[in-house]
């Protein structure tokens, strides 16, 4: 089940750190350069860019399990995508969805080929009022080299009214925590942070003002909800599937060619790749 496939990964994750409830007391090592918290943070955040009708839409995404390769990112960004390119720290791969929430607006995407070294990062309960946080995402840095780096953003969470939706189209995100400035869509399904670094929430900018977050524990809940399911996908989320045509209509407003059909969960999406790397599948 992916609960102990996430579960295995935090604690897997945890005794990279060195802490003590892994076994071995006393003084701690300093910990390895690759694990440090900065570091972790670059092996965490992925670029997706997609292609959807003769769009090209760009944002990022949270690595949930670094082993199977799973990746949760905002349902709109990916919606009728023809083809998934995720650009790492370590890499650049392909990419497929394998779980939609189109009324919580998340999506669940595989990486191929898998590699290992991408980082789960360390969650946190929700953000309260007023608390300092601050947005990531990667964002390409020279389009020509194909080269991506982080974006941060910082923000408060807001004490104000509930949130707003992100678009007139799409489902209200009713457990979504307002923040205090806009986002740039870079960050889109990246990872809100506290002060400490660790995960509180998933970046959502709105066409216009301030952002929102929608809490961890909530995508968290909603990941523990899927198990797999036939021709490679996940399932457990067939009660969401009443918000499509919300999903749809949102898609087929901003891109130019996007066809119903390609917003299928088992639609074929062609392999993204660079050049070279044909042989690298398992």
């Amino acid at each position: 089940m992916l609960r102990r496939v996430l579960m295995a990964s935090g604690i897997a994750l945890l005794c990279a750190g060195g802490l003590n409830a892994c076994g071995g007391g006393g003084k701690r090592p300093p910990a390895p350069a690759a694990t440090r918290p900065a570091q972790k943070l670059e092996l965490g955040v992925v670029a997706i860019d997609a292609r959807i009708g003769s769009d090209d839409v760009h944002s990022s995404g949270i690595v949930v399990n670094g082993d199977s390769g799973l990746i949760v990112t905002t349902a709109h960004t990916v919606w009728g995508a023809r083809s998934l390119k995720l650009s790492t720290q370590l890499g650049v791969l392909h990419g497929r969805i394998v779980a939609r929430a189109p009324c919580d607006d998340i999506a669940l995407v595989e990486a191929y080929p898998r590699i290992p070294g991408l980082l789960s990062p360390a969650p946190a309960p929700a953000p309260g009022p007023g608390q300092l946080l601050r947005s990531v995402g990667r964002r390409s840095t020279d389009p020509d080299a194909g080269a991506y780096g982080l974006v941060s953003i910082p923000v408060r969470a807001s004490s104000g009214a509930g949130p707003a939706p992100v678009d007139a189209r799409l489902p209200l995100l009713h457990t979504a925590v307002a923040l205090d400035a806009p986002l740039v869509p870079e960050v889109t399904g990246g990872p809100v942070l506290d002060q400490a670094g660790r995960l509180v929430g998933m970046a959502v900018p709105r066409a216009s003002g301030p952002g929102l977050t929608l809490p961890w524990s909530d995508i968290r809940r909603r990941l523990d909800e899927l198990r797999p399911g036939p021709r490679q996908v996940y399932v457990g989320w067939h009660d969401q599937y009443r918000c499509v045509s919300a999903q749809d209509a949102f898609a087929r407003a901003g891109h130019p060619g996007f066809r119903a059909i390609d917003a299928r969960l088992n639609a074929p999406v062609p392999a993204t790749r660079l050049p070279g790397t044909e042989a690298l599948d398992g």
